[in-house]
């Protein structure tokens, strides 16, 4: 039998496989478990006689493979798929197989061989702020204030694992977290903290704007800081342009502007009403680009970070004039 735990979740994935492995061994003992953690490194020999022999004394037996070889990562990888796709359906059916497997390469054949002749599979998706909120609330029921659930998913930018983590340091020092513990003890990660930086820009609130800057650059490589405002902004001119254009494809509104730029989870962005019109924004965008520009050709020092800091600050304040 072959199973498949995955998707978008590294988290949920392994609680999953470590759920299933303690029931195993809690049944039948550890004897005929095998958990290969980095398989790219095994020798296909042992590997081929951990899926295929029989357990001992008949018992059951549970291999655990986690990560599956992509095809673009390595040619020893690339291999090792290869003569995994071979032993697929070669396996006992007395054996168990799970594949534990968050985000993997879904264009290999092995993947859709995988799929096919899978007993059962099992998919973890946490792409939405509200299967977050809901599998935090289950995990740490009475231990969390509902407010501080959604503002750490926001501060952690929707990062489960991260946000694990973060609760898990505060429960050491406080029987129960609120918002306030929250804002004092964790500071927004660089998605979220440019989220915010952004909508003052978009509101044209430039003081607040200028002032969360400081703060994420405190945090944060300013070149890191740029490429980040760069990309948020590249969409919002994109969502803009096209809310504002009378062509044909954007009739259905809305929907049919997520759908073209491929929102996703950031659909909810053109729902969003600013201060700034088109124009400003536009420009703003192409001043932010021109910085690149001269630093590439040598017009700007791209070796100060304080010089970077200052021409983004002020093209930021031209959004005034």
């Amino acid at each position: 039998m072959i199973y498949l735990f995955t998707w978008n979740s590294p988290y949920l994935v392994r609680q999953k496989t470590l759920d299933w492995k303690k029931k195993f061994i809690e049944k039948n003992g550890d004897f005929n478990l095998s958990h290969i953690k980095e398989i790219e490194k095994m020798d296909n020999n042992d590997l081929s006689q951990e899926l295929l022999s029989n357990s001992f004394l008949g018992w059951k037996k549970l291999i655990i493979i986690e990560d599956i070889p992509t095809s673009s990562s390595s040619k020893q990888n690339q291999e090792k798929q290869d003569f995994l796709y071979e032993l697929l359906e070669q396996i006992p059916q007395d054996n168990i197989v799970l594949f534990s497997s968050s985000n993997p390469d879904k264009r290999s054949k092995f993947y859709k061989k995988l799929k096919k002749i899978a007993t059962k599979i099992e998919e973890f998706n946490t792409t939405w702020e509200a299967d977050l909120f809901n599998i935090i609330q289950k995990k740490y029921n009475w231990k969390i204030d509902r407010r501080a659930i959604n503002l750490i998913i926001k501060y952690k930018a929707n990062n489960l694992e991260k946000i694990i983590s973060e609760i898990e340091k505060l429960l050491i020092n406080y029987d129960f977290i609120s918002t306030d513990i929250i804002k004092e003890n964790i500071f927004p990660e660089l998605e979220e903290s440019i989220f915010q930086l952004i909508d003052d820009i978009m509101n044209l609130n430039i003081k607040n704007a200028l002032e969360k800057i400081n703060i994420i650059l405190s945090q944060t490589n300013v070149y890191a800081f740029y490429n980040n405002l760069l990309a948020n902004l590249r969409i919002l001119v994109f969502i803009q342009k096209l809310k504002s254009s009378p062509s044909p494809p954007l009739k259905g509104g809305i929907k049919s502007v997520s759908e073209i730029l491929d929102l996703k989870n950031r659909s909810f962005l053109v729902n969003k009403n600013y201060k700034i019109d088109f124009d400003k924004l536009q420009n703003l965008y192409i001043w932010l680009i021109n910085l690149d520009k001269k630093m590439k050709s040598g017009k700007m020092i791209a070796s100060e970070d304080d010089v970077l800091k200052y021409e983004i600050e002020k093209e930021i304040l031209k959004l005034n004039l």
